[in-house]
């Protein structure tokens, strides 16, 4: 067994970039470490025992090796009867390996906490959701299957970054583009699986999936859509299906490990431009959704709009002490002054349009000319980049930083400063984290003023500003309320948890789901699904107690529980009501 984590990524930024976000100083030490529930003391020894034959002494972490499988923003840190703790991990370096592990877990009745690269931040890390977990880290399952760029695909294991896809196309000379979000160092199936988001033609990463492998809790695995037939063409270029399509039961799910997965890229295109539009009033967001919205539908912007708002736009640029010193979050007033000083909107939309030159040339005249009839005190801007040759394609990485970076999939890490806005530069023992509270809401203008007017005070009751961002879908958006604090101070982090609850209260109201949910939360957000009784769980868990008679993996995710735990859900239900 180990007590030491190895170096987790290849490239020394990304990795320093780890090692800062999990420090443990001046975090609390990562004990008493539970036990798994049910599971004596002996039962658990030899499943280690076991998982150590299988994977080797090193892949197998106790004690102080569980550092990294800990969520590294926990309000919870200080309190031993909250703070959710694996009893052990283990990483599996093949399928093979992987199947011998849920063996073993079967056998001795461990629960299992699987996760790709554990880069869940905001939303709990890797922690598990039922205290003593095992960590099922599957980062060691690395291997790029096939980039195919005649008809522009991917086929991932769950340790494949992002950095390291795009790497992999830029060195075999692929005539693709991936989607990337906004930081590089996650996996690309964990991102999918939890309906991840990036920015370019294919940003609704799950929407682009088409056959993926699965390993049951048993061990069986599972091939879905046309990849459940040997050496089929269509393995990974169609969603259509002869029989029940599977592969949303494998999202946000319990019910299995992806250990492959599709997914469609985008074709080197011959220009790309980079489009951007903000318009000075904070209140402008209403026709700025209504308008971009529109053309969502309509076909003219294809690919993800990204809007953020001026304080979020600050914060990549800054901290808080940069732009003001009083007390409390930054007041209107003042955000007004930096709107003008800066020459920022209050909110703040980009996108991309990528194709050939003429059609790209066209979709932007067309956009110009429909701001300019319904958003006239706004501003529009588009940078074009063409490659005019006779291949056709356009290297991404001739577009600038400031215009392509994530737009044109290229990963980084370029948004990590943005947790950095609340600790003053003078405190050197300070501990920057973030949550998020990202709720489903219609895309409508009149809907979306309404949320940031109810969110905004109870943010600054809790002493942070709106820190919002969203993206726009067809017909709905995910919007992201962002929340940092210092993670040294106990009562930023009682507030941080009365800011959640004041939103969930809130988005209960008026129906509004979350896309994602914290471990802390999943029963809170799940309950929602309220149809007939909880219908929707219920039938998930009679899927569950099906395929998964001992309850071993991922109890608890998503809210759903295997009958074995299902009393740790029954003794919280209360609340919710």
């Amino acid at each position: 067994m180990s007590i030491t984590h190895p170096q987790t990524y290849p490239h020394p930024d990304y990795e320093a970039a780890h090692q800062q976000t999990y420090e443990r100083a001046p975090r609390h030490p990562i004990t008493p470490i539970p036990l798994p529930p049910g599971v004596g003391q002996t039962d658990f020894d030899s499943a280690i025992s076991e998982f150590i034959s299988i994977a080797g002494e090193e892949s197998v972490f106790v004690k102080e090796g569980l550092s990294d499988y800990i969520d590294p923003y926990d309000v919870h840190e200080h309190d031993p009867s909250q703070r959710k703790l694996p009893s052990a991990a283990v990483c599996p370096d093949s399928t093979d390996q992987l199947s011998s592990v849920l063996r073993v877990a079967n056998k001795y009745k461990i629960p299992l906490w699987h996760f790709s690269r554990g880069k869940n931040l905001g939303y709990g890390g890797p922690a598990p959701r039922v205290n003593g977990s095992v960590a099922l880290d599957l980062h060691k399952l690395d291997k790029i299957i096939e980039v195919n760029d005649e008809y522009h695909y991917a086929v991932v294991e769950p340790g494949v970054t992002f950095i390291q896809l795009y790497e992999y196309c830029v060195e075999h000379k692929k005539k693709v583009w991936p989607s990337t979000p906004s930081l590089g160092w996650g996996s690309v199936i964990g991102n999918t699986v939890d309906r991840g988001m990036g920015f370019g033609m294919n940003y609704a990463h799950h929407q682009c999936v088409t056959g993926i492998e699965v390993m049951l809790p048993d061990g069986d695995v599972v091939r879905t859509g046309q990849w459940g037939i040997s050496s089929s063409p269509s393995a990974f270029l169609s969603k259509f299906t002869f029989g029940p399509s599977l592969e949303g039961l494998f999202f946000q799910s319990n019910l299995g490990v992806v250990t492959k997965m599709s997914l469609w890229l985008t074709p080197q295109p011959q220009a790309y431009m980079c489009c951007s539009f903000s318009m000075p009033l904070f209140t402008d967001l209403e026709v700025m959704v209504d308008v971009f919205g529109e053309m969502k539908r309509n076909g003219t912007v294809q690919s993800c709009v990204w809007f953020t708002s001026l304080i979020e736009t600050l914060c990549i640029m800054g901290r808080r002490e940069d732009y003001w010193t009083g007390e409390g979050p930054v007041p209107d007033w003042r955000l007004e002054e930096l709107r003008q000083e800066t020459g920022f909107g209050h909110w703040y939309a980009r996108w991309g349009l990528y194709g050939p030159k003429r059609i790209v040339e066209a979709q932007f005249e067309e956009i110009k000319s429909v701001v300019a009839r319904r958003a006239p005190t706004g501003t529009i801007a588009g940078n074009l980049y063409a490659n005019p040759g006779e291949d056709g394609r356009l290297d991404a990485t001739t577009v600038p930083d400031q215009d392509g970076r994530m737009f044109v999939g290229i990963p980084s890490l370029w948004s990590l400063p943005l947790i950095n806005w609340p600790i003053s530069k003078e405190k050197k023992d300070g501990k920057a984290a973030h949550g998020d509270y990202a709720p489903v809401i219609p895309s409508n203008g009149k809907l979306l003023i309404e949320w940031i007017e109810v969110s905004k005070p109870i943010c600054e009751a809790n002493g942070v500003e709106l820190m919002a961002d969203f993206f726009m879908h067809e017909r709905h958006v995910v919007l992201m309320n962002m929340f940092t604090w210092d993670q040294t101070d106990n009562t930023q982090k009682e507030k941080m948890e009365r800011l959640y609850y004041g939103l969930y209260e809130e988005a209960k109201k008026r129906g509004y789901g979350m896309y994602r949910g914290h471990v802390n939360h999943m029963d809170l957000i799940a309950h929602l699904n309220d149809f007939n009784n909880h219908a929707y769980n219920r039938f998930v868990e009679k899927i569950k107690d099906a395929i998964d008679p001992n309850g071993i993996l991922g109890p608890g995710k998503q809210g759903i529980w295997p009958n074995r735990f299902r009393h740790l859900r029954e003794a919280q239900e209360k609340r919710f009501d």
